[in-house]
């Protein structure tokens, strides 16, 4: 959920804080407004709700990085009209939805005042997380990022520079979708991994044939090959495990083909990744691959691998 993830990194706890998020939000889908004017709304908003929505300039910035956070809105500014909007090609009935779920959320978690003995969060965090917030800075005012990355299979980091395009979560980490500049590729890099990271003073313009929201859209994970056709997976669950299945889809293209007391049978068109196969793996004997075949044979692959070590 986008609002929870949010909550355990930023803590927002406060109800008059999260209203203003959403009055912003309401307001610059509406039309574009000058700070003053987004004040002079905020203003009114907080007699009609007997809270205080009043910002600063400072302020604005910190709610404009929490919204992305959250809402995945870019609020942009209009240096010539001096006003702040939000981007056109934000569906609204996909915006209204992110904002259901967050309000829906916070809203649970603001029952009760003593939130860590009722709700329990994964207590494995990865490391670098301290990059989060300076990262999705350098996302929302366009600036390049120059980072140490050290994979896990090599000795010594490598300085990179990108341009930053989407913060992902994936299994707990979260991982930087981004343009490096040196080798004019598009990347994925853990934040695990990244250290020394500065934001560069430089701008970068986006390049609008590039929808970073789209890169993962037949994806699995963070995985994505270059030269890989998508490909039309078929999967059998038992009855069980398929309820599982069901409540929580393996992916957003996910079909339901059968579904009686003794299987349930899905279709999804993914890319064969590696992050794909070990999530099967994960379902051990409940799960098995139909189709298509290259599939079949890599998860045999795997499995044999397995009980070779025992």
């Amino acid at each position: 959920m986008i609002f929870v993830e949010s909550y355990k990194l930023f803590s927002v706890a406060k109800l008059d804080v999260f209203h203003r998020y959403l009055h912003i939000v309401n307001l610059l889908l509406k039309k574009p407004a000058s700070l003053e004017e987004i004040n002079d709304y905020l203003s009114l908003k907080s007699e009609q709700d007997g809270l205080n929505y009043a910002i600063s300039n400072r302020t604005f910035l910190r709610d404009k990085e929490a919204i992305f956070s959250l809402f995945k809105l870019d609020v942009q500014y209009n240096s010539k009209e001096n006003r702040y909007y939000i981007s056109e090609e934000d569906n609204p009935e996909d915006v209204h939805q992110r904002l259901l779920e967050a309000f829906s959320t916070f809203n649970a978690l603001q029952f009760t005042q003593d939130i860590p003995n009722k709700v329990q969060f994964e207590k494995r965090r990865p490391q670098g997380l301290e990059f989060f917030r300076s990262i999705l800075q350098a996302i929302s005012q366009q600036k390049e990022l120059a980072f140490d990355y050290k994979k896990f299979y090599e000795d010594k980091p490598q300085r990179r520079n990108v341009q930053p395009l989407l913060l992902k979560e994936y299994k707990h980490r979260w991982y930087l979708l981004a343009l490096d500049i040196v080798e004019h590729d598009i990347r994925t890099f853990g934040l695990d991994r990244m250290d020394n990271l500065i934001i560069s003073s430089k701008k970068y313009k986006k390049d609008k044939s590039l929808l970073p929201e789209n890169y993962f859209n037949h994806v699995f994970g963070i995985m994505k090959p270059n030269d890989e056709a998508v490909e039309e997976t078929i999967l059998s669950f038992n009855a069980i495990s398929g309820n599982y299945v069901k409540t929580m889809p393996f992916h957003h293209s996910q079909k339901i083909l059968i579904d009686n007391e003794a299987e349930l049978r899905v279709s999804l068109k993914v890319h064969l990744t590696q992050d794909f196969i070990l999530e099967l793996l994960s379902h051990g004997p409940y799960v098995k691959v139909l189709q298509p075949e290259a599939l079949v044979y890599r998860v045999k692959e795997a499995l044999q691998q397995a009980l070779s070590q025992y």
